[in-house]
């Protein structure tokens, strides 16, 4: 009866008979991330803050008797129970929140995050806000939640210039690389890029910048950093399927003082909201925490 389905089709999610409706009913359904996970995404939608711990492949939203029968099974069921706290990192900085409540967002089975008014706030804005969720065992050690220290501002005029003289140069590598050897693909690539401000090491600003087709059938993608003085360092990216990313903000997402990367990224007809951990030893971003991924059929 199991049925793994794209949350882009979320329309032809299986329903239930109502005489069908129980809690062990809809646990076939419910797929949680391992019970050892350390890190979550957090994200506002719906002007809440809600922390994805799974995905639910049955349309629990339009009945009310599947809608409790299915917060009954995630209670009962979840490797993170309602009660739980979590230390939040976030843009504004950090802080901890506990999950209050069960809930689920196009597909995904969500907790409902109570924090800070701050958090509530920047929560109910139209602006993408995501946040690393770090469970309380591991995090313990790292002593008192403290204020953030970097000063995310703007691009100024000078910086602006700069990205995009970077930003055209690379497109123009990407192209001097070769496009798909298919016409039917070659004709169809477009350029994509986001730059995002934050303190990464010495560097200020974060660019990626890709040569994509519309599915996603082929990619390229290089990802720079650009310090104060203009200058450029080339920085890989290890995201598993994920092979390109449109960047969000920056957010110190691991509590070391220096900025990681929120992103949306993407794969071949799938995507999700990505964490990428800035790796300084290894000069590499690699995935901290991902969710609210979806699937394109």
């Amino acid at each position: 009866m199991m049925t793994s389905l794209a949350v882009g089709a979320i329309g032809a999610v299986p329903r239930l008979a109502r005489a069908q409706v129980t809690p062990d009913s809809i646990r076939p359904f419910l797929v949680f991330r391992p019970v050892d996970e350390r890190w979550f995404v957090a994200a506002n939608r719906g002007k809440r803050m809600l922390l994805d711990i799974g995905r639910v492949d049955l349309e629990v939203r339009k009945d009310s008797a599947v809608a409790a029968a299915y917060r009954t099974a995630v209670l009962e069921r979840a490797p993170v129970p309602v009660g739980s706290t979590f230390h939040l990192r976030a843009p504004w900085g950090p802080e901890r929140v506990t999950a209050a409540s069960v809930d689920t967002w196009n597909g995904r089975i969500v907790l409902v995050l109570q924090g800070s008014p701050t958090m509530d706030s920047l929560a109910a804005r139209t602006a993408t806000v995501i946040a690393s969720a770090e469970t309380p065992a591991e995090a313990s050690g790292q002593g008192a939640v403290t204020a953030a220290t970097c000063a995310r501002e703007p691009l100024t005029p000078g910086e602006q210039q700069r990205v995009k003289v970077v930003s055209d140069s690379l497109v123009k590598v990407l192209r001097a690389a070769g496009l798909p050897p298919y016409p039917r693909l070659a004709s169809r690539v477009t350029s994509a890029s986001s730059a995002v401000t934050g303190c990464f090491d010495r560097a200020r600003i974060a660019l990626a910048v890709s040569l994509r087709t519309p599915t996603l059938e082929w990619v390229r993608q290089r990802l720079v950093l650009i310090d104060a003085a203009g200058a450029v360092r080339a920085v890989p990216v290890e995201d598993f399927r994920l092979t390109v990313h449109d960047l969000l903000h920056a957010l110190d997402a691991d509590g070391d003082g220096f900025d990681d990367l929120a992103a949306i990224g993407r794969g071949e007809r799938a995507g999700a909201t990505s964490i990428l951990r800035y790796d300084r030893p290894a000069r590499t971003f690699r995935r901290l925490a991902s969710g609210f991924a979806w699937e394109d059929r």
